[in-house]
């Protein structure tokens, strides 16, 4: 056999051992760290992959469009930096597909012929829905038809998780395949609508099984005494006040916060009379302008939780909120006793002009962007905490070390600056 034949017929039949090309599901990404954390949807394992200001981006403007949930196609070369980044997008006609303000103004208009079908999963849809939503996970809606309206001629809107997400468009063709003419995707979907500030809403069924220490249930009514089992008093009128002393002050809005929690993340749940009331709509706005990420409002406010003889007590002045744990997340009481015992190795992952306003004597900085390139001053037999101002790097840098075999590593989950500020701790 010729072996030039013979080598091209091996090429042919053996795959080759690096493509350079990755799938995944974004997790988190810091634009400063310039890493992604993402998971990979046929294996499930989550891993990270760097970028830099030379990666190309496609179907994107910018870095911030990589959003959680956004699904991406990477081509990386051997260090694994990625050299190309496309978002993959859903593609749907465009007589198919609704966006925001004309799906609000669809919702204003009180048309009765509506119907609004959620096709994330359950457990997504009950955390934060879009007004009567209902629940219509796509990947069990073929099996489930009796979930959607009986008569065939009402208009049908199916959203998911953004414009990257599969979801919407593929209940909007299992409608179509089972006769219903009047179809629509929200293609946009919920990170769409919350960024506009629309409302957002939980069920009081999910509400009922969350009344917990990990969950802000904020009742905004001006007079306040039985209420929401678990919820604290803070009327909008006290709310609508401060925001217009630190709109007068110029006081950043991402340093806002409501009883002092710092947790942007932290589920907040407004409860008033009912659901469209003003104070509680108001509510939603100031705290989503405050950069909460996860404000929603009662679904049926108050008066519904009543009629339905769900769990009420007194309304608390104070509020106690604890993050829900997270895994290889520290939090503030173990950071500060680590640091005043100097009893672990302290990474600081923040760039060094962040770190030039300040920092722990005794930390280390390597910005998470140089992470994998010291590793020889990370110890492996010794107890590591990774910092930086809020969390997010310093928990891209936990996925890192821990994928690199490190096994006795933490990170602070919280705001570095407010923690030493309160804790008295000196920088240098």
């Amino acid at each position: 056999m010729n072996k030039t034949y013979l080598i091209a017929l091996m090429m042919l039949a053996t795959p080759l051992a690096f493509s350079g090309e990755i799938v995944g599901k974004v997790q988190s990404m810091s634009s400063k760290g310039k890493v992604i954390q993402y998971l990979n949807p046929k294996t499930k394992e989550v891993n990270v992959l760097r970028f830099t200001d030379d990666t190309t981006l496609e179907s994107a403007q910018s870095f911030s469009d990589l959003t959680v949930n956004t699904k991406f196609k990477a081509t990386v070369n051997d260090d694994n930096i990625a050299t190309h980044i496309k978002r993959i997008l859903v593609k749907l006609p465009p007589e198919q597909v609704i966006d925001t303000d004309e799906l609000s103004d669809l919702i204003d208009s009180g048309e009765s012929r509506l119907f609004i079908g959620d096709a994330r999963p359950v457990s997504v849809y009950n955390v934060g829905h879009l007004p009567n939503a209902q629940p219509t996970p796509a990947t069990e809606l073929a099996k489930n038809l009796d979930w959607l309206p009986k008569d065939k001629a009402t208009m049908l809107v199916f959203y998911c998780g953004g414009v990257t997400c599969p979801l919407s468009s593929k209940a909007l063709k299992i409608a179509q395949d089972n006769g219903y003419n009047n179809v629509k995707a929200y293609v946009e979907g919920y990170p769409a609508w919350k960024a506009e500030m629309y409302p957002s809403y939980v069920s009081p069924n999910w509400l009922q099984g969350n009344l917990d220490i990990h969950n802000v249930i904020l009742d905004v009514r001006e007079t306040a005494k039985m209420g929401v089992k678990g919820s604290v008093h803070f009327p909008t009128s006290a709310l609508f006040d401060m925001h217009e002393k630190w709109n007068t002050e110029k006081f950043p809005v991402g340093k806002r916060t409501i009883f002092d929690v710092r947790d942007k993340k932290a589920p907040i749940i407004i409860v008033s009379t009912q659901p469209d009331d003003d104070e509680g709509i108001e509510a939603y706005e100031i705290l989503t302008a405050w950069k909460y990420k996860n404000v929603s409002i009662l679904e049926g406010g108050l008066l519904a939780w009543q009629q339905q003889d769900k769990p009420q007590q007194d309304v608390a002045p104070e509020l106690t909120y604890v993050k829900k744990p997270k895994a290889g997340a520290l939090y503030e009481n173990d950071f500060i006793a680590a640091v005043k015992s100097n009893s672990a190795t302290i990474i600081d992952v923040r760039d060094s002009d962040e770190v030039a306003q300040g920092k722990l004597k005794l930390s280390i900085n390597i910005p998470l962007e140089d992470l994998e390139q010291h590793l020889d001053q990370i110890p492996k037999d010794g107890k590591v905490i990774l910092h930086c101002a809020a969390g997010a790097r310093a928990a891209l840098a936990y996925t890192t070390l821990t994928k690199l075999g490190y096994t006795n590593v933490t990170y602070l989950d919280d705001n570095f600056s407010a923690i030493v500020k309160a804790a008295g701790i000196t920088l240098i």
